[in-house]
Formats: C-alpha cells, sequence, structure tokens
C-alpha cells in the first residue's frame, strides 16, 4: 500500500493528531499543511531535527541546501524561511510535498529516490532525515556524503534509546559530532573551517 496525503486538519478534526502534539506545532510555525500517511502512521517533522537544523542554519547561513528524503517539506521550508537561496528536495512519495512547497521560489522538488542522490552534487548543507530501515545504509555510505558539502551535514540516526550502535560507530570520527535534541540521536558531519560553530550548536542542544 502506498503513502497518501492528508491534511493536518483533517487529522486534528478526526482525533488522530492533537493539535497541541510537537508535529502540529512545528507544521503550523512552518506553514505546512499536508503530510503523508501509511498504515495510519504519521510522518511528520519532529522537534529533534527540526531544531538542529534551525541552528545549523543560523550558524552557518547556507545559500544552497539538499534535502534528502524531504517528506513533507518542513525542512525545507524552514531553510527558505532562514535564507537559503536555493533548496533541492528529493522524495519517492512526494505528493504532500508538491502540496506543501510545489510553486515556491527558490524550491526545486525533486520525486525520486533519495538514495540514487548520494555523491551527486556539491551544496553548501545537506540535511537526511530517512526511514529508519535505511539508516544502517546511508552509514555505510558516510564518505560519499562528506563529498556532498562545503559547511555540514545533519543525519537523522533514530531515538536516542535505540541508536547505541549507531552512536558507537562515529565516535571518534573526525569532524564529526552526535548529539541528542529532544530524544532524537544527529549527527553532524562538518568540514574544519566550522569547527566553532559546530561548538556552539552542540552546547545550545545540551
Amino acid at each position: 500500500m502506498r503513502p497518501k496525503p492528508i491534511e493536518i486538519n483533517r487529522l486534528i478534526e478526526t482525533g488522530r493528531l492533537s493539535n497541541l502534539s510537537p508535529i502540529a506545532l512545528i507544521s503550523e510555525k512552518l506553514g505546512i499543511r499536508w503530510l503523508m500517511i501509511f498504515d495510519e502512521y504519521i510522518y511528520g517533522p519532529t522537534p529533534g531535527i527540526v531544531e538542529a537544523l534551525d541552528l545549523l542554519l543560523t550558524k552557518l547561513r547556507p545559500r544552497t541546501v539538499l534535502d534528502l528524503f524531504a517528506g513533507s517539506g518542513a525542512l525545507s521550508k524552514l531553510a527558505l524561511l532562514r535564507g537559503v537561496k536555493h533548496v533541492r528536495c528529493v522524495e519517492k512519495y512526494a505528493e504532500a510535498l508538491k502540496l506543501n512547497l510545489g510553486g515556491l521560489r527558490r524550491v526545486e522538488v525533486i520525486e525520486g529516490d533519495a538514495m540514487d542522490f548520494l555523491g551527486e552534487g556539491k551544496y553548501d548543507m545537506v540535511v537526511i532525515d530517512p526511514p529508519e530501515e535505511l539508516i544502517d545504509q546511508l552509514l555505510k555510505r558516510v564518505d560519499e556524503i562528506r563529498e556532498m558539502f562545503k559547511l555540514a551535514a545533519l543525519l537523522w540516526l533514530g531515538s536516542w534509546r535505540d541508536a547505541g550502535p549507531r552512536i558507537k560507530s562515529l565516535k571518534g570520527k573526525r569532524m564529526t559530532s552526535v548529539i541528542e535534541a529532544w530524544g532524537d540521536a544527529l549527527a553532524i558531519l562538518w568540514k574544519r573551517s566550522c569547527r566553532e560553530k559546530i561548538k556552539i550548536v552542540e552546547r545550545a542542544l545540551r
């Protein structure tokens, strides 16, 4: 069964989503009206990756961002609101993404498999918010991800509680920070020139 788009207001009206849930509050703040739903599971922005990305965008001020596994487009919309000049977002099930961001200037929406874009192109920043079953594959391709950015990349590693082996695999690696934000485990890959600004972001998330 294929995921399908659904309006957030509809989810709230039918009681499947609280209007005070993090997904609803973040979506409202960013102007996101549509989410994807699959087997009654609602895919939407979570506070950990949103806060971490917001801090990175504010400190690093990238001009270009690649958003892989873009979902509803919430992270891409955040990048636009923080002044990014061009956002390229890739999502296999892109109906909600198109409804939310289609037609906006400075956005390129691509319907396709985000895994096919690893190692392709060069951007100031890359954000990767994958489904959990693909995280381990992505960690095997960290070197390819490093070739894609000029400043930093942000990668969701799953819930902090369950991400122990992934966290351990990245600990001690050069120009790599592993942080916890709102129960999420996140990896920041960065270039040497960004070291001091990444430290500021790490302190803010403690």
